[in-house]
């Protein structure tokens, strides 16, 4: 394979990572990949270190799979037969060479780079920016959620030559991580969606998690800072940087972006508001006020690399969310609909669930299937507490909690006065599943979601699907 628009010497590897030559069976190289399962053929294969895994195991399966470049932190004598087919580069460390590499890539093509993070609803504000701008200028987004130590440098390196725009999602569960990866893409527009809840076990207080996500500005002094006017933690950011600005907001309009959702439901928004002096009204295909956010930060962010408000405005009606796990609508056999959000779940993203649900009228009945919410520490009682609470507001006809938490969901949803069918499971039950979904009827709503480690796909996947879920990512 030869892709001209993607091209990397070993020379260049070299001296981007540091790296030294053992063998010379190849120059150049087309792209990189660290997964032997899927074709390598032309690009650099990088084996990555994880807890309970060491690509350096299946070099020779990427030589098998035609990789062109090893690069390798270790050297085995069973790997010499295989110089003659690859070149073998040797480095002190895969990942800081992968990381290495892309802040290398990122410089020789010049990209613009966007870099936005937040506690939710960055991958959809990433997904709504790549939809605002991919007609326009050439674009690369992240795909799904690689916004870690490796999923940012592989984003980068997946733009080839004629993108002139890299659209990357930043996630962090830890302080100086957003840090080390502005130091890799070194972004030109920057954005924190919200600060919410989202790791607050790990960093014990949204102050602490507000920290955190505000590296994304304070290591980005140069770049265009877009600002949520809506949110107490990202106004105090927006108080203390000295950087160009575009700030938005539902609540107030004397700002660059201001949407309202005027009515909402299962087809989507209806959007009215102005982006700069541009007034402009349009429906938008995605479910759920909470995203009115994410679109006006995506608003934003077109305004920063270039594009007017009146090709903002035209563009905002093509938008569909159809990422996996993501506010998927399917339906099922027997007449009923799924609404499916568990690629993850934290206490905010499930309460604006249910003020969603709470609005949106359905045919029939609502139901709701809700896993454990994960990585909230001290804060896991109080938490499942308050969102139990939130669920008996909705009015379900049914709730099905599976997981180790059930015991302070059911605190909340006995707090709220609401007496409702309330079935429990430690884990995915197979008789469950046939049992709650017995229940459906044509024109009933049910609602599934959950932190992702749950896997409540299982539970969709048990019932007669006439919508695919489709591919997990």
């Amino acid at each position: 394979m030869n892709n001209q628009d993607w091209v990397c010497t070993v020379e260049e590897l070299c001296k981007a990572t540091g790296g030294q030559v053992r063998s010379a069976a190849h120059a150049d190289f087309f792209g990189v990949g660290t997964d032997t399962r899927h074709s390598l053929e032309g690009l650099l294969f990088i084996p990555l270190k994880g807890a309970q895994f060491d690509a350096h195991d299946f070099i020779a399966n990427a030589v098998e799979q035609r990789a062109r470049v090893i690069l390798h932190s270790q050297w085995r004598a069973e790997w010499e037969p295989l110089t003659k087919l690859a070149t073998f580069v040797q480095v002190p460390d895969t990942l800081q060479a992968l990381q290495s590499l892309a802040r290398f890539w990122r410089k020789k093509n010049n990209y613009r780079v966007v870099a936005i993070t937040g506690s939710n609803g960055k991958t959809s504000t990433k997904d709504f920016t790549y939809g605002l701008l991919k007609d326009t200028i050439p674009t690369h987004a992240s795909k799904g959620s690689y916004n870690n130590h490796w999923g940012v440098p592989l984003s980068i390196l997946g733009a080839n030559s004629k993108v002139k725009t890299v659209v990357l999602e930043m996630g962090m569960s830890k302080s100086g991580e957003i840090w080390r990866l502005c130091q890799i893409a070194e972004p030109n527009v920057v954005a924190v969606t919200t600060v919410g809840k989202a790791h607050i076990g790990e960093l014990g207080s949204q102050a602490k998690i507000a920290e955190a996500k505000e590296e994304i500005y304070t290591a980005a002094p140069t770049a265009i800072h877009i600002f949520n006017m809506d949110n107490e933690w990202t106004m105090r950011m927006q108080s203390r940087s000295h950087a160009k600005q575009i700030k938005y907001s539902s609540f107030n309009p004397e700002v660059d972006v201001h949407f309202r959702a005027q009515r909402l439901n299962w087809d989507g928004l209806d959007i009215l508001g102005h982006v700069q002096t541009v007034p402009g009204h349009t429906w938008v295909h995605v479910v759920g006020r909470q995203n009115t956010v994410n679109l006006m930060c995506a608003a934003a962010i077109a305004l920063a690399v270039g594009l007017r408000p009146e090709e903002i405005w035209a563009k905002l009606s093509l938008i569909h969310d159809e990422a996996w796990g993501r506010n998927q609508i399917l339906q099922l056999e027997n007449g009923a609909r799924v609404f499916f959000d568990a690629y993850n779940a934290n206490p905010d993203s499930l309460c604006a669930m249910f003020k969603n649900l709470y609005e949106m009228d359905v045919d029939g009945r609502k139901f709701l299937v809700v896993g454990d919410l994960q990585e909230l520490g001290t804060f896991t009682d109080a938490s499942h507490e308050e969102v139990g609470e939130r669920a008996g507001a909705v009015g379900f006809e049914a709730i099905w909690y599976i997981g180790k938490n059930s015991a302070a969901f059911a605190r909340g949803l006995a707090k709220s006065g609401k007496q409702k069918t309330f079935l429990i499971s430690a884990g995915i039950d197979a008789q469950m599943c046939k049992k709650f979904g017995e229940q459906l009827a044509p024109g009933d709503l049910v609602a599934v979601k959950g932190s992702r480690g749950i896997g409540l796909e299982a539970v969709v996947e048990s019932w007669a699907l006439l919508t695919p879920l489709g591919k997990k990512p």
